[in-house]
């Protein structure tokens, strides 16, 4: 017997957090069947399988940019889309098609991207592929037809609260998030572009739902995903933190997971971080109180201020220092986030955040390295991939010899110049969404 619609929804390590949204989203529609799909089993071989068992295949993939420098996920998406029967629509949404929308269609060969966030525009667009309506009116849906691009315009930002973070009915569970937009901006970054300048935060109510489900269900450690943990109730670049909010979400949590199921919660930490100049001696006390996490993750991202102000960070290297000194005091180690490459750094510039890097960790901090990547959909799309110079090299070798500093900082600088060399080669169009 040939069913209605398949809709296939390609689930990896690298995306599925944000698999498990829209997978929660599609499934209180009750409209199709639902396959996740690995890299294990093989997507194409799934999508070609279910193409003769389906009228309508949807197959839906999610990724970013960095994904594209990995060949084998760049031939599966090449390949999806090469000669595909007509009952399949392929379906792109993540950071990557927010970002180059045009390239997602004209080049990898997608039907359709999805612009920004994608629970509310995917559930209108399988409604309206149901009904056989034009989907080019669904907000967030872009595509390109008879030589047009169809595109009616963003979504309205959603309600978190009413959205499912993970759909914890298929026993599938991810970091909470508790905050979605971000109104700092900084250059180098997709969240505010992709997702908005005016934050909004999952309330209080809906964190302990969701947390004592997981607890319930066996998964007792309870972390969270959002741009700024010391964010939460903020909705303002110029707003200091609701500390008040905070304490009350961790305590009445602290209730909950530790108190009654024995778990523990993460705060501050994986996946998320903190920005520097939230964060003072008081604050760190109070997060101890309540978090099991021994380290906490502080975003400087570089040593000089010239280059902060530049890619406008909001805040100084000394807020740094400040952060660091009040981490050890409160009992924290520090791991403090910094990017070498970036868009307009001289060599002074980088011996300033070689220095900051030395400072730290004679503080009793430690170092998290990144290598700029030339995104799509931020200001720094068009500018030259990072590259660290080799003096650099040796010094932060020496760093992480003493196990003062770690990260794939040094894959990262393949990633930038593979992500650069797709560029030329015209598989990312960069600059496309300044068109629409």
């Amino acid at each position: 017997m040939i069913r209605d619609l398949a809709i296939i929804f390609y689930y990896s390590p690298l995306n599925k957090y944000s698999v498990n949204a829209i997978v929660a989203a599609v499934d209180v529609l009750q409209i199709g069947d639902i396959y996740l799909v690995d890299e294990k089993i093989g997507l194409l071989k799934v999508v070609r399988y279910l193409s003769k068992k389906y009228k309508r295949v949807v197959v839906g993939i999610g990724f970013n940019t960095l994904m594209l420098a990995d060949d084998s996920f760049l031939y599966t998406l090449l390949e999806l889309n090469r000669g595909k029967p007509g009952n399949i629509i392929t379906l792109a949404g993540g950071p990557h098609a927010s970002g180059d929308p045009l390239g997602t269609i004209l080049k990898l060969g997608f039907d359709i991207a999805i612009i920004g966030e994608g629970e509310q525009s995917i559930q209108e667009l399988l409604r309206a592929i149901i009904d056989d309506r034009d989907y080019c009116r669904v907000k967030g849906v872009f595509t390109v037809s008879d030589g047009k691009i169809c595109f009616s315009g963003r979504p309205r930002p959603i309600d978190l609260n009413r959205f499912h973070p993970f759909p914890f009915w298929r026993h599938l569970f991810s970091p909470i998030e508790i905050t979605r937009g971000c109104p700092y901006g900084c250059f180098y970054c997709q969240v505010s572009y992709m997702h908005g300048f005016k934050p909004r935060h999952r309330s209080i109510d809906k964190i302990l739902y969701y947390s004592e489900i997981m607890a319930r269900e066996g998964f007792k450690d309870i972390r969270f995903i959002t741009p700024n943990s010391l964010g939460y109730g903020i909705y303002h670049r110029d707003e200091k933190p609701r500390i008040d909010i905070i304490e009350e979400f961790l305590s009445r949590l602290y209730a909950i997971i530790v108190k009654k199921y024995g778990g523990r919660i993460f705060f501050g930490t994986f996946p998320s971080e903190i920005r520097p100049e939230h964060l003072d001696y008081e604050v760190a006390k109070m997060l101890k109180k309540y978090v099991a996490n021994k380290e906490i993750i502080l975003g400087a991202q570089s040593g000089s201020n010239k280059i902060l102000e530049i890619m406008r960070r909001g805040h100084t290297i000394e807020d740094v220092y400040n952060a660091v000194e009040a981490c050890i005091k409160a009992g924290f180690i520090p791991s403090v986030d910094f990017i070498i490459g970036l868009p307009y750094e001289d060599e002074e510039d980088i011996k300033l955040t070689l220095k900051a890097m030395k400072k730290i960790v004679s503080m009793g901090g430690k170092i998290h390295l990144h290598t700029f990547l030339p995104l799509p959909g931020t200001p720094y799309t068009n500018k030259p991939p990072g590259r660290i110079p080799s003096w650099v090299k040796k010094e932060v070798f020496k760093l992480i010899g003493k196990g003062a500093a770690y990260g794939q900082w040094i894959q990262q600088e393949k990633i930038a110049r593979k992500i650069d060399e797709l560029r030329r080669k015209g598989l990312i169009l960069s600059g496309s969404m300044d068109r629409l």
